[in-house]
């Protein structure tokens, strides 16, 4: 396995897309300082899931994505993808070739993917776990890192041997194990204390249950009986309903044979009528006709003196046509001599205009070829500028990189004198270390101070939570109490609404009509109005019978309804047409309404449709509603005449002063109050729900709190521990730091060669420099030659604007009068059109006058023809008056024969009607007595409701065949008596024992699945301990041997060994690092100089290679504080790692001698880095 290629894409300072091929060996990245060329070996830990900014060189995570330059828009994301070779399987996937790419957006978001498939972060850890090349490996050393390697503290030290021994994946295992192991410890606790809440409950619930049952069954044995009880009482007035309906059929026969008896009768007498009228008719035509002979007689004698007087008018008429006829001829004449001046007029106006026409599009054109030679001297122009302008940027990118050389130089400088500085600062360090100890003294004490302030918040969170859990208990018992209730509500609604619906309470007819799905029919009234709470038994006193009044559309809707009924011998009702009823309300007198007795016009107090509202005026506009019985007689004497009083309790102070009174006890006295119970309900059940919801939300709230408690809880203990583990800590560092006091040395001769280093460095960035600026120097001779360039065609520009401004101007001269010419060709336009509709119009008066002159003698010819024939047209009209005297004398003498035979009939017709309605009569007893048994039935399927609350559709699917009224009369008695004896019984408790019993067994078997868990978890941890010990300890003697033989060989002699801090306790132990240069005495790793530092850590990092070998290798500036000698003793000792991939960031020119391939990073444009490649023996390549 080894890494094949590096794609970045708006990382950092890499802005454009870069792709880094590796190749075997060693892989040098070399370039000036911030240059970008470790923003490489970040991108890499980036890509393998690195989540601290703080080992990225950044503040915050979005610094990974570049932020743009002076020139260079900012990217949105950052995008890195590493490409691995797993040809040899080292990575537990099935692909040869494996991309792991990471992406992040400015919104925060990120993306990991697997070969292009998004996956999670944890599925790249696990992927290249143990494989040595994660972010915590040691395959990966960050800028300034490698001398850390010996620094940190013993214990932190422990994690490169650890992913070294390929144990980070058991480590990893092991504290999953522990996790889960501490939160099934956990649940265990409160398993055992819900448990034990429960054990001190069950007992009592399982009598209570016992007895529940026992009166559940008595209770629906009595519940059989008495609906069967019921349902025989129904069938009898049953019965005795079928025995009426048949009187009511045969009476309904009789009926309809006198009905067609009178029938036959009634059409006799009607023809008898209609020829009675027809005679009538044609009396009255005759003498019409005669009225209209005379009427014509008289006007035929009036005709003939009006034509002679209508003749001299005739005569005036004509003679002032004639002069009205000349005047106008005349004024025409002189309209078409006015046009023809006019038209002359005209041609001139218009070669005028065509003349300014040309001259205007001659301008026009000479302007465009002006426009043009201006658009030319400006493309000159722009494109001179952007030739400056590219200079410039040329030169910014030069003096770009005289800024880097200067920021190298610059680094250089403030290197010497760090170094300076750090040879001055070997004596303070002694001082140093004395505050170290007093701090870590100081901060012994306060971490004492601290644990029993943990200790303190246990104890208190403890106490708060066995509180809360109590709370949570409460809360879940009213959570199953109130569900308990909605159910029981829900249950009644469902029912009551089925009576609605099925019309349960009113009589057969309504019932029938109800159901017909007859066209026009609206409703009953009882449910077609809304009755406030309180009010409906005054409401339903009010309109006693009345509620159960149809509603329907108009009379014909009423008509078709009753002829329904009686077809059907259905029964009798009344309807109310909204079309035809008109309202009425009383006017209340004002002591009246100020009465504190006065509640109200009834019709006032309730609510219905626009459409109904006269006729709820029409029932109750005249019953004022009164407070109680005194209130009612009070306001009955204040009042005249014409008002009903209705109390809230149904006593009715009729308008005759007559009083009723009692206990309420109607057929109609649910219907309201039903309606109004479940709209009582609807509010009840909301409310419910809502108090459930909340309970519920209590319970949830409760429930979470208990789990933030617990792990406040779990934390602090944590923290407990922690603490107690860094009390042990701070004795270790202090008695590190009074050792570290005596060993302080100093390391000048380091110093020396590297300030001999710097100083070679700073003279080449000086030479570089200077051929830059003299780049600069000639690129703004070039812009100088540019910018006169400019000037010149500028001012040609300015000279070709003006003789274009004004030919502008002569352009719009000319169109102002090529409009002027346009306008008055225009006007004389308009006035002839005028002058031809004057001259149309004149022409049009002169005919229609000649036309009227005409009709004229026409209408006077006619009047000398018609005065010969009128004497005699009064002749003939004489004679035929006398003929129709004679007609209309007969047409009297029929008419009184006809009026004999009338009167005979009606008096046949009356017989018949005395028939008719006593058969009636007899019919509408009955149907009372069917309307009573109906009332007994509704009463019955009532108290089926009120006592048991079933419809009786649902009672009849409950009988029993072999019931026997006598027997279960006595029964039924019997068992309501041992209901008594049982006392109070609690319902609930069956389901409560049922629901505690089932939570009791399922809480003991879940306990029990938790220990098993438990010892599962435990076994786990032991196996992880004993994998872990075993690995770790072969692995780590092996690292041990290996670097005491490179620190000898790096160092050419001296001793270095490896110690366990406590060998007890291999899993934890620290570890720490004795080594002896050449020529020193055996000291702590603290007081070595840093290149012995380095070395040391070095040969650690080789040691640990050679131990497990990782595929692939990054070190970052790992040799920057060695010397020549030791650089090349370093890159020698890397050459013998063949079977490892090494990527080197380096400044050292010892350590590039070594490398197969250069990558070169540069920063040609501020911000913006490049890389270049260079493979020895190869071109150089971009």
């Amino acid at each position: 396995m080894y890494f094949k290629r590096l794609e970045m894409h708006g990382f950092k300072s890499f802005a454009e897309p870069v792709v880094i091929e590796f190749h075997e060996g060693v892989t040098c990245i070399v370039g000036p300082n911030g240059s970008g060329k470790s923003n490489i070996s970040d991108a890499i830990r980036w890509v393998l899931g690195e989540q601290s900014p703080k080992a990225l060189r950044g503040g915050k995570m979005e610094e990974v994505i570049f932020a743009g330059t002076a020139s260079r828009k900012s990217r949105g994301m950052a995008e890195v993808t590493l490409v691995i070779d797993n040809s040899t399987g080292i990575l537990n996937i099935d692909y040869n070739e494996v991309a792991i790419t990471r992406r992040m957006y400015r919104s925060g978001e990120s993306e990991y993917l697997i070969n292009n498939n998004q996956c999670r972060l944890r599925d790249i850890r696990e992927l290249i776990m143990d494989t040595g090349i994660g972010v915590d490996g040691y395959s990966l050393i960050g800028q300034g890192k490698i001398a850390d390697i010996v620094s940190n503290k013993p214990e932190s030290r422990r994690e490169i041997f650890e992913e070294a021994a390929g144990v980070v994946m058991y480590k990893s295992k092991k504290a999953e194990a522990e996790r889960k192991l501490e939160s099934t410890g956990n649940n265990l606790d409160r398993v055992n204390d819900i448990v034990s809440e429960i054990e001190g409950r069950i007992d009592g619930l399982r009598e209570d249950s016992i007895k529940a049952k026992e009166y559940l069954e008595l209770k629906e044995r009595y519940r059989d009986l008495e609906i069967n009880i019921t349902l025989k009482n129904i069938d009898n007035i049953l019965s005795r309903n079928d025995i009426y309906q048949k009187d009511i059929a045969g009476l309904s026969e009789e009926l309809a044979e006198i009905t067609e008896k009178k029938k036959n009768i009634d059409k006799e007498a009607e023809a008898d009528r209609e020829k009675n009228e027809h005679l009538e008719q044609l009396g009255n035509e005759a003498r019409d006709k005669l009225l209209h002979i005379v009427e014509e007689m008289n006007r035929r004698s009036s005709e003939s003196q009006l034509s002679k007087e209508r003749l001299s008018g005739i005569e005036k008429d004509s003679a002032r046509l004639t002069g009205e006829i000349e005047e106008l001829s005349g004024r025409l004449s002189r309209e078409e001599e006015n046009k023809a001046q006019l038209e002359k007029s005209k041609e001139e106006i218009a070669r005028n205009h065509e003349e300014a026409a040309a001259l205007l599009q001659e301008q026009v054109t000479a302007h465009s070829a002006l426009t043009r030679e201006a658009s030319e001297l400006t493309d000159t122009i722009d494109n001179s500028r952007e030739e400056m302008f590219r200079l410039h940027n040329l030169n910014a990118s030069k003096k770009s990189e005289v800024k880097s050389y200067e920021s190298i130089r610059e680094t250089l400088q403030k290197r010497k004198e760090q170094l300076n500085e750090e040879a001055n600062g070997a004596a303070e360090s002694q001082e140093e270390s004395n505050g170290m100890l007093a701090k870590a003294e100081a901060e012994s004490r306060q971490n004492e101070q601290l644990l029993a302030e943990i200790k303190a918040k246990i104890s208190a969170l403890t106490e708060e939570r066995k509180q809360l859990e109590h709370r949570r208990k409460m809360s879940g018992a009213r959570v199953e109490e109130l569900k308990l209730s909605g159910s029981q509500k829900v249950a009644r609604k469902k029912t009551i609404e089925e009576m609605e619906n099925n019309y349960e309470g009113y009589n057969y007819a309504v019932k029938y009509i109800m159901r017909s799905g007859l066209s026009g029919i609206s409703g009953v009234v009882a449910e077609l109005m809304e009755v406030p709470t309180g009010l409906e038994v005054a409401i339903e006193t009010a309109l006693g019978g009345q509620m159960q009044n149809i509603i329907c559309d108009d009379d014909p809707s009423a008509k078709r309804a009753i002829a329904k009924l009686k077809e059907n011998k259905a029964g009798r009702l009344t309807f109310l047409p909204a079309a035809s009823i008109k309202g009425g309300r009383a006017k209340i007198d004002q002591r009246i309404a100020a009465d504190s007795g006065y509640k109200g016009l009834a019709a006032d107090c309730i609510t219905c449709r626009d459409e109904y509202r006269n006729i709820f005026e029409y029932l109750l506009g005249r019953v004022v509603i009164a407070a109680d019985m005194d209130a009612a007689i009070r306001l009955s004497k204040i009042s005249g005449t014409g008002l009903r009083f209705v109390t809230l309790d149904g006593e009715i102070i009729n308008v005759s002063g007559a009083i009723t009174g009692g206990k309420f006890k109607n057929k109609t006295a649910n219907l309201l109050e039903r309606r109004s119970e479940i709209t009582t309900l609807e509010r009840e059940i909301e409310a419910l729900r809502a108090e459930l919801s909340e309970a519920a939300e209590e319970n949830r709230k409760a429930a979470e709190k208990a789990e933030v408690l617990d792990g406040e809880l779990a934390e602090l203990r944590q923290r407990q521990r922690d603490t107690e583990l860094k009390q042990v800590s701070f004795a270790g560092r202090i008695t590190a730091l009074k050792d570290a006091l005596n060993q302080i040395t100093d390391s000048s001769a380091r110093f020396a060669q590297e300030l001999s280093s710097i100083e070679k460095d700073s003279k080449d960035a000086a030479a570089t420099v200077e051929t830059l600026l003299e780049e600069m120097r000639q690129a703004e001779t070039q812009i100088e030659t540019l910018n006169h360039m400019i000037e010149e065609a500028m001012a040609a520009y300015e000279t070709k604007k003006a003789v274009i401004d004004e030919a502008s101007e002569g352009i719009t001269k000319t169109r102002i009068a090529a409009t002027e010419w346009e306008s008055k060709k225009n006007n004389i336009e308009s006035l002839l059109t005028r002058i031809s509709e004057t001259a149309e119009d004149y022409r049009f008066q002169i005919e229609t006058k000649e036309r009227q002159l005409s009709a004229l003698g026409e209408e006077k010819n006619r009047l000398l023809f018609g005065t010969d024939g009128a004497e005699e047209d009064i002749a003939r009209l004489a004679e035929e008056k006398q003929n129709t005297e004679n007609y209309i004398e007969e047409i009297g003498s029929q008419r009184s024969l006809l009026a004999e035979k009338l009167s005979s009939v009606t008096k046949e017709q009356q017989g018949y009607n005395e028939r008719l309605n006593s058969c009636q009569d007899q019919k509408y007893q009955l149907e009372i007595k069917v309307a009573k048994n109906e009332t007994q039935l509704d009463t019955l399927k009532e108290r089926l409701w009120e006592d048991f609350e079933i419809s009786y559709a649902q009672a009849v699917d409950l009988r029993n065949p072999d019931f026997v009224m006598s027997t279960s009369v006595k029964e039924s008695r019997d068992i309501r008596n041992r209901i008594r004896e049982l006392g109070e019984v609690n319902v609930g408790a069956i389901k409560e024992y049922e629901t505690v019993s089932q939570r009791y067994e399922f809480l003991t078997s879940q306990r029990a699945d938790i220990l098993t868990a438990m010892d599962e978890l435990r076994g786990i941890i032991t196996e992880m301990d004993t994998t872990i010990k075993t690995k770790f300890k072969e692995n780590f003697d092996q690292v041990v041997e290996r670097f005491e033989v490179i620190f000898r060989e790096l160092f050419g002699g001296g001793h270095a060994e490896l110690r366990m801090e406590d060998e007890n306790n291999p899993l934890e132990s620290g570890i720490d690092i004795i080594a002896q240069p050449p020529g020193k005495k055996l000291q702590n790793i603290n007081l070595m100089s840093g290149g012995e530092k380095t070395m040391t850590a070095i040969a650690l990092m080789f040691a640990v290679l050679k131990t497990k070998p990782t595929p692939f290798c990054i070190l970052d500036e790992v040799e920057a504080a060695l010397d020549d000698a030791n650089i090349d003793r370093f890159a020698k000792y890397l050459r013998r790692f063949d079977n490892i991939q090494f990527a080197l960031v380096t400044h050292q020119k010892a350590t590039m001698e070594h490398a197969d391939v250069l990558y070169g990073v540069t920063m040609p444009e501020q911000g913006i880095s490049k890389v270049l490649s260079l493979r020895l023996g190869d071109d150089f390549a971009l």
